[in-house]
């Protein structure tokens, strides 16, 4: 297992909502003379408009000793221009998503568009660069990434759901994995249909309270609590920092635990330079103690691809709140699912469970996104913001007698390498082991049991129930629906007064998290 951390900045050389965007180049310089203080190595990805600026080019020469460059691929004017493309842009960068991303653009255009990137940057700097990255990416033009340059390794946005108007909710919480060929948010599984380039999620969300950002109102955007230093409460808190860096490198993550430090230039210096200066004063400290390894975008695509042929499992034990209020939780990902189980004040629920199907197709594939914000999405089985409205919680919560039964106050999370497993119980009461195959749930009271909480003002997949199958439709924003279900090998599915329930065997529930219809 490694503790992973990357250093990435990204540069743009345009900001439309400012009426002088000099900072920008500035902020980026800045950035780099702090890395050097430290001597730490970081990657550095151009946005086209500062990649074919001299000035940038200067300062990249100048760290080139300690610096790894790639391609950041949000779309400018010029890239547009230069690839023979009509520029729909209001401004010379535009974010409105159906100009800025690839996904905006036909396959044959998306296809010129990273050609002509690619090409300048080779062009440039002598080389083809071997990473990049982007809020999104659409599975098309990543296939063709990789198909046609020599890469490592990629970054993509965190979860968020319609932050900056971009949605990527359902998958890998944390760390890297192999994307499928049909849909770039979801992990490959078998029977080769993943890519060979391994995707990294970046910003270092907040493990307890980023998903919940905006509950009770599913059509609203998220805030936002990550490692980013530009906000206060969570990454420029020195006590926030602190607690990351303990929690998520705390030796129960299985294959990986991994971070991503830094920040893109279009916040400016100012707004920077008290949080991250004391980040990196951290990092030193975990580095200097050999809790950490600071690595390369690049390197750690290289790690990956020597290390797992497939997706690892990677897990995320979090055994204390930062804020006190009594949070603990538990991230399990895999190739086949992901899944959290969340305690607080002596009531443990699965807050999320996501299936990861290669036959599930992202809506951007093979067409150009009309909308001015885009969507990617996996296979719901609970999902905890967004069927969660007003003050009803969504989740799959421990019941018994037909009421929510406590779960006791002591909450204990493990992980078990050898078996690719991590364990979260509550003593008395409640156990879930997940692992790749199949999640266990086991009653060590008489009486409990399992039932689907969701508010029927949402959009709900639930259908049919069988007693070993629950049947479930689900369309994410717009595209066909796309039917699935979830079988039980042990215990049983009943459905009471229009609420899904889960009823133990010998006082076990045995999920199989693959889809049953596949």
């Amino acid at each position: 297992m490694k503790n992973i951390v990357n250093i990435i900045n990204f540069a743009r050389n345009c900001e439309p909502r400012t009426d002088d965007d000099s900072y920008l180049f500035t902020t980026l310089e800045e950035e780099l003379k702090l890395c050097a203080r430290y001597g730490f190595r970081s990657t550095v990805l151009f946005q086209y408009d500062a990649l074919i600026d001299p000035r940038y080019r200067r300062l990249a020469e100048e760290y080139a000793d300690r610096c790894e460059y790639g391609l950041w691929l949000e779309l400018t004017e010029p890239q547009v221009k230069d690839a023979g493309l009509e520029w729909r842009g209001r401004y010379p960068w535009d974010w409105t998503n159906n100009v800025n991303f690839l996904h905006g653009y036909s396959t044959d255009e998306r296809i010129r568009l990273i050609d002509t990137a690619f090409l300048k940057f080779k062009e440039l700097y002598g080389y083809t660069p071997k990473v990049f990255g982007c809020w999104a990416i659409d599975a098309f033009s990543f296939k063709y990434i990789e198909n046609t340059y020599d890469v490592s390794a990629a970054c993509l946005c965190r979860d968020q759901y319609g932050t900056d108007g971009i949605t990527l909710w359902g998958g890998y919480y944390n760390g890297g994995f192999y994307p499928s060929r049909n849909n770039l948010l979801c992990p490959a599984g078998k029977g080769g249909d993943g890519m060979k380039t391994p995707v990294f999620r970046m910003l270092g969300p907040d493990p307890i309270r980023q998903y919940d950002m905006g509950l009770g109102d599913p059509d609203a955007c998220q805030t936002v609590s990550t490692l980013e230093p530009v906000y206060g409460p969570a990454g420029g808190s020195r006590d926030w920092v602190e607690w990351y860096f303990r929690e998520n490198f705390n030796g129960k993550s299985l294959s990986h635990a991994y971070a991503q430090m830094g920040q893109e230039n279009s916040f400016g210096w100012e707004a920077i330079q008290k949080g991250l200066p004391m980040q990196f004063e951290i990092l030193d400290r975990e580095l200097q103690a050999g809790r950490v390894e600071l690595m390369t975008l690049g390197e750690t695509g290289e790690w990956f691809r020597a290390s797992f042929d497939e997706t690892p499992p990677a897990a995320m034990c979090i055994d204390s709140d930062p804020y006190g209020e009594g949070y603990r939780t538990v991230w399990y990902n895999c190739k086949n699912y992901r899944m959290n189980v969340l305690y607080r004040d002596g009531n443990v629920w699965i807050r999320d469970f996501q299936l990861f199907d290669g036959g599930y197709k992202e809506k951007y594939l093979d067409k150009a996104e009309d909308l001015s914000n885009c969507a990617f999405f996996n296979l719901p089985v609970i999902d905890g913001f967004r069927f969660s409205k007003g003050d009803l919680r969504a989740g799959i919560y421990l019941y018994k007698d037909g009421a929510l039964a406590a779960a006791g106050d002591k909450f204990i999370t493990f992980t078990e390498d050898d078996a690719n497993k991590a364990v979260a119980f509550t003593p008395g009461k409640v156990r879930f082991e997940m692992t790749e195959d199949k999640i266990d749930v086991t009653m060590e009271e008489t009486g409990l049991y399992l039932a689907f909480v969701a508010s029927p003002a949402c959009e709900l997949p639930y259908g049919r129930v069988t007693e070993k199958e629950l049947y479930l439709r689900f369309r994410g924003r717009l595209e066909e629906y796309y039917d699935y279900a979830i079988r039980l090998e042990r215990g049983y599915f009943s459905e009471e007064k229009g609420t899904v329930t889960v009823h133990p065997e010998d006082g076990r529930i045995t999920f199989l998290p693959f889809n049953a219809l596949r």
